[in-house]
């Protein structure tokens, strides 16, 4: 077995273990329409530190933004860190979101506000384990109709969710999708998400998405990133959960690659799940 992405992620563990969660900063992944509310409502509540993320320059945040470029950017971090003084700018830097894990490395922000049409929190993971050899140690799982043992598996995990909350799921990809709006239901913009209760739609809601999903843990394998309500219509993922949950499953990707030729699906697989109140997508991965 090759050694060098278990000592590799072993680095990994000791310095993503060492980054400070930096109160007052706020990193937006995306500068489309969400990502651009966000920076106008920023603005307005005096936010102290606000960094927008887009691979597209012309990205509709940019704009109304401090444009900076990776230099820059990483010593505005720096310098909040040490003063936390609040300028209220927001500040925008064009990269692409695959490259999160670049900028973490200055500090994780207390919250991430993920604004992009893919599940970032997955891509994060997948870049932030991806190691330099070509023996990775995690991969998306595409489950095709020969492999009855992963099929099994993806069934019996979708079987203990409420029907009514799975709005879409795929064996082949390993995704499922969860909302408590029907199919063709567009919540509004300014919609708080209540926990109890759906105004709009006039629904009563047992259980949030979240809780649905934890339900899953410790039978299965897997980590639940809750988006909290930053204004209406608009969740972010706090800085303290991201490198708590982060540093657990990067120590069980170590745990499982390390004795991967023994294991069984039920060991190699894992998700991650993105919810908050009313909506919720949750990716299979496997430990490779």
């Amino acid at each position: 077995m090759n050694k060098e992405p278990v000592s590799t992620l072993d680095r990994k563990i000791n310095s993503f273990q060492s980054l400070p969660v930096i109160e007052g900063y706020y990193l937006v992944l995306g500068g489309g329409k969400i990502g651009s509310d966000f920076a106008s409502y920023a603005k307005e509540k005096s936010f102290p530190f606000v960094v927008i993320i887009d691979v597209d320059k012309s990205a509709n945040a940019a704009d109304n933004s401090i444009k900076v470029n990776r230099e820059e950017l990483f010593s505005l971090i720096k310098d909040f860190q040490k003063s936390k003084a609040n300028s209220g700018n927001v500040y925008f830097h064009c990269m692409d979101v695959r490259n999160v894990p670049e900028i973490l490395e200055a500090g994780i922000p207390e919250f991430i506000i993920p604004a992009v049409p893919t599940h970032a929190v997955v891509n994060m993971v997948i870049d932030m384990l991806s190691s330099a050899s070509s023996d990775h140690l995690i991969s998306d799982i595409h489950i095709d109709d020969k492999d009855e043992e992963m099929k099994a598996y993806f069934n019996k995990l979708l079987s203990h969710l409420p029907g009514n909350i799975v709005v879409f799921s795929s064996l082949k990809d390993g995704v499922i999708m969860f909302s408590y709006a029907k199919p063709g239901e567009i919540c509004p913009d300014y919609c708080m998400g209540p926990k109890d209760y759906c105004y709009n739609f006039k629904r009563e809601k047992p259980e949030t998405i979240t809780a649905y999903v934890r339900k899953l843990l410790p039978s299965y394998k897997g980590w639940v990133f809750e988006s909290c309500q930053m204004k209406p219509g608009i969740g972010g993922i706090k800085g303290v959960d991201f490198k708590e949950y982060m540093l657990s499953l990067m120590e069980h990707v170590k745990r499982v690659h390390e004795k991967r030729y023994s294991s069984s699906v039920e060991d190699r697989a894992f998700f991650i799940a993105t919810t908050c109140n009313c909506h919720g997508i949750m990716n299979l991965l496997e430990v490779v």
